[in-house]
Parts: structure tokens; sequence; C-alpha cells
């Protein structure tokens, strides 16, 4: 890093943070709005309200937040759904997969947590469709736990507090937020971060001479209040190279909880490596296939599946085998029935893969 950005990029002292606190928390206290989520924080309530959010206005969310949770009052009802009831519940909000990762988390609940929504980040992130800023929002506003958030409003703040210009690395704002955030009020703090983004520090036309930090602003400091500056974040994308088995024995598929590639989601998946830059798909293949079979099987070789999730372009090498007798098994794999397949692949990287093997329907794209 050059000495601009070693400049741009550095945390604010403790005492310049103690005082954005104060200011902020005095502004949110007298200022918050009055949302049913906020009344009453439970965990559940509260991670309804952030897979909503995403990408929504608060506006939008409320009329469908109350019809939600009268439907689905709790974990347990919202496992017991359908998936097309919860569909038909969620209609009109939009990002459909949304809702689809919510049910099948609270179904992973009620299996594998007793119906509690786990308060530790690691068991959080298992959870179809919570990632960062779901299990810190989580943490932070319903368990009260230090931890950052950073949307949308957050970065935007943060880019203009700090006057960012140009490509800023994600792990900035992470960084920073992370280091705002008080150790004795959490939830209101990351709530009053981004309600200051959303009703003060807009994305156009940001009303600077009500902001309660307005001193502390760094765009401001250069004059910069009538065009603020937009950090845009800084992502590389990876290339990855993946070997998918699709092991069949009468009628029933292997699935494993191993996952060497841990930013696809979902409790169980489909059998993988990672393949190295010259590493050979039948050869690596075949390696894995041995794990669970006590004599290496014909492997078929199916279509290349390309996939993309969040920063990761994905080449995924699958190949079937069909078994018989009973195969070896570690303690990671189980057979389920090709039926439960809808329901237990929430990546729609191994929908793919499957659907190759004309064992699922292949996956329609979600807006």
């Amino acid at each position: 890093m050059n000495a601009v950005g070693a400049r741009l990029y550095q945390i604010w002292p403790s005492e310049k943070t103690r005082k954005f606190q104060r200011r902020l928390l005095a502004w949110y206290s007298s200022n918050r709005r009055l949302l049913p989520w906020r009344e009453s924080p439970t965990p559940y309530r509260v991670w309804v309200s952030e897979v909503m959010l995403q990408q929504t206005q608060a506006a939008t969310v409320l009329p469908f937040y109350h019809r939600f949770l009268q439907r689905y009052p709790d974990v347990r009802s919202l496992a017991a759904a359908s998936e097309a009831d919860v569909l038909a519940r969620w209609a009109g909000l939009g990002y459909y997969n949304r809702a689809r990762n919510l049910r099948r988390a609270a179904v992973m609940v009620m299996e594998k947590f007793g119906g509690e929504i786990p308060n530790a980040r690691d068991q959080l992130l298992t959870l179809p469709g919570v990632g960062r800023y779901i299990a810190g929002a989580l943490l932070s506003i319903a368990f009260s736990r230090p931890e950052a958030v950073v949307d949308g409003n957050v970065r935007r703040v943060i880019s203009r507090l700090h006057c960012l210009k140009g490509v800023v690395p994600e792990s900035f704002f992470w960084r920073q937020a992370q280091a705002w955030v008080p150790q004795d009020r959490p939830a209101d703090f990351n709530q009053a971060v981004m309600e200051l983004g959303a009703i003060i520090c807009a994305p156009s036309s940001p009303d600077c001479p009500r902001c309660p930090v307005a001193v502390l602003c760094g765009a401001r400091a250069r004059g910069l209040q009538g065009e603020i500056p937009r950090a845009r974040i800084g992502r590389t994308t990876e290339r990855v190279r993946l070997v998918v088995l699709v092991l069949v024995r009468g009628g029933r598929v292997l699935l494993t909880r191993k996952r060497e590639a841990t930013y696809i989601p979902g409790e169980w998946g489909l059998p993988l490596r990672a393949l190295g830059t010259r590493a050979s798909p039948g050869r690596v293949a075949r390696e894995l296939a041995m794990e669970f079979c006590e004599e290496l099987p014909p492997l078929e070789r199916l279509p290349t599946v390309q996939h993309g999730i969040t920063h990761h372009r994905i080449t995924a090498h699958v190949r079937k085998a069909v078994l018989s007798g009973r195969p070896r098994v570690r303690s990671a794999g189980r057979w389920f029935p090709v039926s439960d397949l809808p329901r237990l692949l929430v990546s729609s990287l191994f929908r793919k893969a499957a659907a190759s093997a004309d064992l699922v329907r292949r996956p329609r794209r979600t807006r």
C-alpha cells in the first residue's frame, strides 16, 4: 500500500471514536424510527427483518413483515411450512431466494440447534442465506455482542466520514465498523449507523446540516457537502476449479457435510474437491471417489458446470457413478433419497450438477 492509501485507510483513533459514539447514540435516542423489530428484538424477529431488508427499504418491508410474522410467529412454524406457502406469503417482496433460504435455515435450526437460533458466529454462518452481515446484525442486535455490521448505508457513512474516493478495499469498511462498535451498546450503535445512512447521509442530497456527526466528517471538512464522494468497493474475482461427484446407489445420492469450498452455502452438498492449476479433473475425481468406495467405480463424465458465488467464478467438472452393494462411507457422508435433493441442496452449483446427472430439474435464474 502506498503512502496515500495508508493515510486514507487508517482506522479512527480511540478519542475520535468515542466522540463519534456519544454524538451518534444521543441523536439515535431522540430520532430513531419506530420499527416493529426494534420494539421486540428477539433473535427470530431480527433475523426475519434483516433478511427482508436486504436490498429493500424499510417502508416497503413493513406490511410484509407484519403479515409474515402473523403467519409464522416463530422458527417452528416457519420450518413446518411448505416452500410454496412461504413463497406465497413473500409474493411482491421480490428476491425470492431470500424466502427459500430463510425457510431452509429454519428447518436447519429445528433439526440441528433444537429450535434455538444459535448465538455463535460459526454456527450462524452455516445457515442458508446467512452471511457476514446478517450474522453481525443478529449477534449485535439480538444478542448484544460487539459485532460489526456493514451494509450499503454503513459503507456510505464510512466513505464520507473518511472522504474516500475511488476503489476501497472491502476489508477496510469492516475494520472501521468493528473499531467503532462500543462494548456496552452494540445493538443501538449498529442501528444508529444504519439509521444515519438511511435518513441523513442518504445516497443523494444528504442532509448535512442536520447530521449529528458533521464536525467529524472528512468530506465536509474539504468543502464537499454538495458533492459527497462515493467509494466503490474494491473486489477481486477468484476463478476456481472444482471436481464434483454424483454418487448414486439404489435411488439414493451421497451427500456430505465436508466442504473444502466454505463459500458454498448449505449444510449438505455433493462431494467435491478443489483443483490445482494443472491438476487433472479425472485423476482428482478418482481419488475423491476412493474416499467413499472400496473399489473404484466407472466414472461418467458429465457436462462442465459454470457458476458464480459472491466473488468466485467456478468451473465444476462433474463426474457420476452408479454404485451397487454397500460402498464404504465416512462419517461425513450420508445417503439421501433423490426426492430430498431439492430440499437439501441449497446451492445452485450443486443443483446444476445434480441436474446434469438427470436427478433434479435445472434451477431457474432468479432476479
